[in-house]
């Protein structure tokens, strides 16, 4: 009998195991004991008892119900531990087959096959069903071990942001939508620096020079042009050393690549997650990511949606905050811009849990304009929207 017969057999003894097991059809490398156990798990589900019968009437071949024998059903969670590790072996090499068959794909993509394919088996088992009091108490561990500042994430630095939004959160996705020049990268970059904590940056924009240059400027209220000069003074030469020293104790990442494709970013984002240890992404900036070669078929709008959905996933499957920046449409530079203003495809707002566009307006008070800018919090899943009034200072591309 093999393994997986075994463990039919143990659900023929205890239908229990049917509601409990985290095995699902695809475990079952044999046709008839995929059919079998897809069987037993719609009788269960339909509220009726799994037996011979049961199983005969649902057209499991007779013989094969006759090969279940009595098996002693107390030891099955050691058995699907051993089937799942089984799975995973058979799927990992199954991707390393159609690696092997796709060799004319650059070597970012078959990298990223196989990186998801691994954490796809690193991760197996973590969905299940679980107890709602066991889910509760360990919910009671995590609100008794956040600060009292009024915040569940990460700082955006921001108080009345914070206060809309309790901070970045695990397994959420932002968007950081603009116009270009309107300062969207230099939104990321603000959010990065007063995040607090080890984060990761990645541009498929600005190369790694342009990014540390910035945060020179935002960190140490300097001049970005005169930066860019090589004018250096006292001041400068200070601030940009605190900024070293800074970073040598945080230790973030950075990683710039002309044009990414969703795949190499999804591969270096795990990569800074998993062994660099970083608690937040930035990402520079969506619509500038290419799409990976089974996308390129589609159209921009279609492809665009599948990176999205895929950013959706990445927060969920690494359980951090992902922090993305968008460019809105044209007409987000005549009138206050909302959530329809993002370019390219709808999908991008409805994957948002969190929307944040910069709104760059005039106001008139006694006859003298005024400039005005907002963050405005146009989606806030779990939160309160509204407007955050901020000045943006282009010279240290701070938002104050």
């Amino acid at each position: 009998m093999t393994l997986t017969t075994s463990f039919l057999s143990m659900c023929l003894d205890d239908n229990t195991i049917l509601i409990q097991t985290k095995l699902d059809a695809h475990d079952f490398p044999v046709d008839v004991e995929r059919d079998c156990f897809s069987a037993m798990k719609r009788i269960v589900l339909e509220g009726g008892s799994v037996d011979l019968l049961a199983l005969k009437q649902a057209g499991i071949p007779v013989s094969f119900i006759a090969s279940l024998e009595q098996t002693i059903s107390s030891a099955w969670r050691y058995r699907e531990k051993l089937i799942i590790e089984a799975t995973k072996k058979r799927d990992i090499l199954k991707v390393a087959e159609k690696v092997i068959m796709s060799k004319d794909l650059p070597s970012s993509e078959l990298l990223a096959m196989l990186a998801d394919q691994v954490a796809m088996a690193d991760r197996r088992g973590d969905y299940a069903i679980k107890m709602v009091h066991e889910v509760a108490n360990k919910e009671i561990e995590k609100i008794s071990e956040r600060d009292n500042n009024g915040i569940i994430g990460y700082p955006t630095g921001y108080a009345k942001m914070d206060f809309l939004t309790l901070g970045f959160q695990n397994r959420k996705l932002y968007y950081i939508g603009a116009r270009p020049s309107q300062g969207k990268t230099a939104l990321l970059i603000n959010f990065a620096i007063k995040c607090g904590v080890r984060f990761g940056f990645l541009s498929a924009e600005s190369g790694e020079e342009e990014v540390i240059g910035r945060m020179f400027a935002v960190y140490g209220k300097l001049d970005a042009r005169k930066l860019q000069l090589g004018t250096r003074g006292s001041k400068e030469f200070t601030e940009m050393s605190n900024f070293i020293d800074h970073e040598s104790g945080i230790k973030s990442v950075i990683y710039d690549k002309p044009n990414m494709d969703i795949g190499d970013l999804v591969l270096r984002a795990r990569d800074m997650v998993e062994n660099f240890g970083c608690k937040i992404l930035f990402i520079d900036y969506i619509q500038i990511l290419s799409a990976t070669a089974d996308m390129k078929r589609k159209d921009r709008r279609e492809q665009i949606a599948e990176i999205s959905l895929r950013l959706k996933q990445l927060a969920r499957e690494l359980n951090v905050p992902v922090v993305v920046a968008a460019q809105l449409v044209r007409d987000a530079e005549k009138e206050r811009p909302g959530l329809q203003s993002f370019s390219d495809s709808s999908q991008i707002e409805k994957d948002a849990d969190v929307a944040i566009l910069i709104w760059n307006t005039t106001e008139k008070s006694n006859e003298i304009v005024y400039e005005k800018t907002y963050l405005l919090v146009e989606k806030n899943r779990d939160g309160m929207k509204g407007p955050v009034e901020v000045e943006f200072d282009k010279a240290t591309m701070r938002f104050i």
